[in-house]
């Protein structure tokens, strides 16, 4: 969908946001810099990538922010549905790392509206995904995996877009284990107008 040279230029133009450490963990373990509607950056983005997603998903899209990740540490299992707007939408993700890394984002069959720790304490553990626990899902443990069901692995290809309802439980692979010490993406949450 997006050509090296076009996501050479997204970088370029988040390579001047300022690193912000993610919020909300004890431990930074990624920047996420970000940009709304009304930020100088985002008429660019607007144009570059939105409008060519509306196109291809057939839809219109609301952005309510977007960041530049920089990941370190690989997310556990998470919902991104609160962001602070109402009415959330998609998650989008266009990995940046145009060498091609090995990795990949994992999502789940399960919505969640709040925190996954609430939602493993309202679900009873089933035969869930604790297999991967061996494989993608090795910096999670099987207990937490018990609650959730593979929807798909979805691998970071050159040019490619992900996207998931923001309600789905989703997670990192451990991209460590396989030798990565970092992944870039630039990422979008949007909700309905």
């Amino acid at each position: 969908m997006f050509s090296p040279e076009e996501l050479a230029t997204i970088t370029s133009a988040l390579e001047r946001l300022k690193d912000r450490p993610n919020q909300g963990t004890e431990q930074a373990y990624a920047y996420t810099n970000g940009f709304v509607p009304g930020d100088l950056i985002y008429p660019f983005f607007k144009k570059i990538v939105l409008e060519r997603l509306q196109k291809v998903l057939g839809r219109e899209l609301h952005l309510t922010t977007g960041m530049y990740l920089k990941e370190s540490q690989p997310w556990g299992i998470h919902t991104d549905y609160v962001k602070g707007d109402t009415n959330p939408d998609l998650a989008v993700l266009i990995p940046l790392d145009t060498q091609g890394i090995d990795t990949s984002t994992v999502v789940f069959n399960e919505l969640c509206e709040d925190t996954f720790e609430q939602f493993m304490q309202t679900t009873t553990p089933t035969t869930g995904a604790q297999d991967l626990v061996e494989t993608v899902m090795s910096h999670e443990t099987a207990d937490r995996l018990q609650h959730v069901s593979l929807q798909g692995i979805y691998v970071w290809r050159l040019g490619s877009v992900i996207f998931w309802d923001r309600r789905l439980l989703h997670a990192s692979d451990n991209f460590l284990a396989s030798g990565i010490t970092e992944k870039r993406a630039l990422v979008l949450f949007t909700h309905q107008g």
